[in-house]
């Protein structure tokens, strides 16, 4: 390239900077959501309103690990689309024997 090392690197900085900040952000979401299943847990509602919260939060959690953390936010529209339906069918299967449909 011709370019002295020097003035390459403090762009390579910028990019790492940026998925550090991205994966520390994701994380910390990730915390959150946990801590609002914990919660979920003592609150005064029926089973089946506690059991289904927990499933959605767990899924948007593994939404968000898939997405970031699994790099499927760069893949093809298809791959997205075939992901999305797994999860879902995955979603209603585990929704499907609790409520013993």
């Amino acid at each position: 390239m011709g370019l002295p090392l020097p003035a390459v690197l403090p762009d390579l900085e910028e990019a790492v900077d940026v998925r550090v900040l991205v994966y520390v952000a994701v994380w910390v979401a990730l915390v959150v959501f946990t801590v609002i299943e914990l919660m979920l847990v003592g609150m005064p509602m029926t089973p089946i309103t506690i059991a289904l919260g927990i499933l959605g939060l767990a899924s948007l959690k593994a939404l968000l690990i898939a997405l970031f953390y699994q790099h499927l936010i760069g893949e093809a529209a298809w791959v997205k689309i075939f992901y999305a339906f797994a999860l879902l069918t995955a979603v209603g299967l585990v929704v499907g024997m609790i409520t013993g449909i």
